[in-house]
């Protein structure tokens, strides 16, 4: 491994009103190495990312050196791009409203002439060959941004960022990328990143899947509560370790969370002949304290799924019947009249109000049991605030901190406890654990769990094959709209699962490890 160090950091503190976000960090990158950021949700890893981006300025007295020269620090944003600092955020940076070839165009040169016309068909044809390097050459580049899929925002966002970082970037930031892909997806991310490693441009990898690690990461840095734990070679470290190194403590495995026992007959919700978009004649039905799982390839129709069961795009065929009897939901207020529940794949743009109060998100679905006449019961609505703040260990414990502050595991708390407090029949999770660290995963499948055990119907739909099978009762595979098999998990492998999402085979029972 190339030992040259591209960009050091040292002793880069961040403090925001109140608050230290970052104490002391330090971090060297080589040239042509991955180097993992790691770290529970709310530990400094995007604040450190921000603060090298420029969007942030680091407190007085960091140091920061590139290719061994000292830099100016802190900067402006447009002053990191022209050193050589390609950044993917969390919130990707693309404009809804362009199509894909003009979010690849919009942060460079159009590359006219004076007078001259751009040429659109050229930036097309760079566009694409850049989606098909990274498996993706079947998106159509003249597609709006903002009627993607957020798997394929993510994609088109990572994809810019690579033909940016073709052209000369020194260090390639990566916040969270394969948070919303499947396995297949990751592994073709990879690789279009391994090209750009070739070239000696370092990358930092923040991400909370820690299974990732040995087949990709050189090198990994934890942080904890906004401070340095250690920086270890991911071949001398196990899993284990990391763990530990995150959280500071022994955490539970998926595999020990109780599955419910059904004890009751009782079907919940009954689907027949669902299609959509995507969706073909899908048919199934759920029991109460069952949990299903919903596995499935990018495009399967997984979402769409979700979507239709709880009333926010309407079936082209099919039937839903709900505690037996036929339903037909026009909105989303339907479903949650029918006590159904979903907690979305984007908790930011779709499970809270990011500019509203911890509180307020909260009380959002529960607001009539807190009028008294014409009037909220204030005392009465801080109360169950604050118990429900306790009872799912949201972090800071303060009700008028706004939702957009929080980290990704305590947003999605919030967004969960939310909905579970409605008391639903039935439950839709569509990828519960997506960004969320390693502690917090734990307690959110602890959460899936409790709920299907106090009678509710789950549907689970994940990209965390092992951890669904633990959990689930059964799995349903979706491949191409379809459901090609109906699996009680039992004995039942994600490599099993993993085939019967991809290719046109009958699913072959055996025991996983």
């Amino acid at each position: 491994m190339p030992q040259t160090n591209v960009l050091t950091v040292q002793g880069l503190s961040k403090t925001f009103t109140g608050q230290r976000a970052l104490n002391e960090v330090s971090l060297d990158l080589r040239a042509g190495e991955v180097h993992a950021l790691l770290g529970q949700n709310g530990c400094g890893k995007s604040t450190l990312i921000k603060c090298l981006a420029g969007f942030h300025h680091a407190d007085e007295g960091a140091q920061v050196l590139l290719d061994g020269e000292p830099v100016a620090f802190p900067y402006e944003p447009t002053k990191a791009a022209s050193l050589g600092l390609v950044f993917v955020h969390q919130d990707l940076g693309l404009i809804p409203n362009l199509s894909i070839t003009e979010n690849f165009e919009a942060s460079r040169s159009y590359g006219t002439r004076l007078f001259s016309k751009i040429s659109w068909a050229r930036m097309t044809a760079n566009t694409k060959a850049t989606l098909t390097e990274l498996g993706h050459g079947d998106l159509d580049p003249t597609t709006p941004v903002g009627r993607l899929p957020i798997a394929h925002q993510t994609i088109v966002a990572i994809a810019r960022a690579l033909s940016t970082a073709s052209e000369g970037a020194k260090v390639l930031v990566l916040d969270e990328p394969t948070a919303a892909l499947p396995d297949a997806e990751a592994v073709l991310l990879f690789n279009a990143v391994r090209k750009v490693v070739d070239r000696g441009v370092a990358v930092l990898y923040v991400t909370h899947k820690l299974e990732e690690l040995p087949a990709f990461a050189d090198r990994a840095t934890v942080l904890r509560d906004g401070r340095n734990v250690d920086t270890v070679d991911i071949r001398e470290t196990d899993r284990d370790r990391l763990v530990h190194l995150i959280v500071g403590k022994e955490v539970a495995a998926t595999s020990d969370i109780p599955k419910p026992h059904i004890t009751a007959e009782r079907e919940l919700m009954a689907v027949q002949g669902i299609s959509g978009t995507r969706l073909r004649d899908v048919s199934f039905n759920i029991r109460a304290g069952e949990i299903i799982g919903i596995a499935g390839m990018l495009g399967s129709g997984r979402s769409e799924l979700a979507r239709i069961l709880f009333g926010a795009q309407k079936p082209s065929a099919g039937t839903i019947f709900v505690r037996g009897r036929k339903t037909c939901f026009k909105t989303p207020r339907d479903a949650v009249d029918h006590k159904i529940a979903l907690i979305p794949e984007d908790r930011r743009r779709e499970g809270g109000v990011l500019d509203m109060s911890v509180g307020k998100n909260l009380t959002i679905p529960s607001t009539k049991k807190f009028w008294q006449g014409v009037r909220i019961a204030k005392t009465a609505e801080e109360k169950w605030i604050s118990q429900k703040i306790h009872d799912y260990d949201v972090r800071p414990a303060e009700s008028a901190r706004p939702f957009r502050v929080l980290s990704g595991g305590n947003q999605q708390k919030v967004v969960i406890a939310k909905w579970l407090e409605t008391k639903p029949d039935v439950v839709i999770f569509d990828e519960p654990v997506q960004g969320v660290d390693i502690g917090a995963r734990a307690e959110i499948f602890s959460l899936i769990s409790q709920a299907a055990s106090q009678g509710a119907a789950v549907i689970l739909i994940s990209s965390e094959l092992d951890q669904m099978i633990s959990l689930s009762h059964r799995v349903l595979i979706l491949r191409r709209g379809r459901i090609v098999a109906d699996e009680p998990t039992p004995g039942l492998a994600a490599s099993t699962v993993t085939r019967a999402m991809y290719f046109d085979e009958e699913p072959i029972k055996e025991t996983s490890s």
